[in-house]
C-alpha cells in the first residue's frame, strides 16, 4: 500500500535570482520531450512507468486530469542543447472535505544528472511567484512518504504537513 503526505505552503512574493537558465512555460508541443525525462527522472524498478506510461501521465497532467493546468506556473529548464532537464507541472484543484481551490505541484522532476545544481528550487520559485501573481494563496503537493529526498527539498522549502481545518460544530 502506498502511503502519501499532504504539504502545503503559503504564497509569498519570492525573491528571484536572475537564472542561468531563465525557466520557459511548459506547451503541449513539449510531451516527447517531458515524457523522456520523467523516465529519466525516476529509478529503475517497480515503479517504472515505460515510456508510453510516463507519456500517458504528463498528457493526462496537461490535459487536466489532475485539476485545471495553471499555465504561468508550469515550467521547465532546458540545457543548451533544448533538452528539458527539470520541469514543475502545477494544476489548480479542489482539496480537503469543502472542495476548496488549491494549486497544486502536480510534478516536479529533474533529470538525475542535473540533480543537486538548484534547478528543482529555482523552478519551484519561479512558480510560486507565478501563483502569488495570479492571486493564488497557497500551494500544495502530495508525496509519498518512501521518498524522503522529496520530503525534505519541501521541507527546506518552507513547506509544512497540510492539516484540514476543524469542522464547524
Amino acid at each position: 500500500m502506498v502511503s502519501l503526505i499532504t504539504l502545503g505552503t503559503l504564497l509569498e512574493p519570492q525573491h528571484l535570482e536572475p537564472a542561468v537558465r531563465s525557466p520557459l512555460r511548459i506547451s503541449a508541443t513539449d510531451l516527447p520531450k517531458l515524457a523522456r525525462l520523467f523516465l529519466h527522472a525516476h529509478p529503475n524498478g517497480t515503479g517504472h512507468p515505460g515510456a508510453e506510461k510516463a507519456a500517458d501521465r504528463i498528457r493526462a497532467v496537461l490535459e487536466g486530469t489532475h485539476g485545471t493546468l495553471i499555465p504561468q506556473a508550469s515550467l521547465f529548464t532546458a540545457d543548451a542543447d533544448g533538452r528539458i532537464i527539470a520541469a514543475i507541472i502545477t494544476t489548480d484543484r479542489a482539496f480537503g472535505e469543502r472542495g476548496t481551490r488549491t494549486a497544486f505541484i502536480a510534478e516536479l522532476f529533474t533529470h538525475p544528472e542535473h540533480r543537486r545544481n538548484g534547478l528543482a528550487e529555482d523552478l519551484l520559485t519561479h512558480a510560486m511567484q507565478a501563483l502569488h501573481d495570479s492571486g493564488h494563496r497557497t500551494l500544495a503537493v502530495t508525496v509519498n512518504t518512501n521518498n524522503a529526498a522529496a520530503i525534505a527539498f519541501y521541507l527546506s522549502q518552507d513547506f509544512r504537513r497540510f492539516t484540514h481545518p476543524a469542522a464547524d460544530d
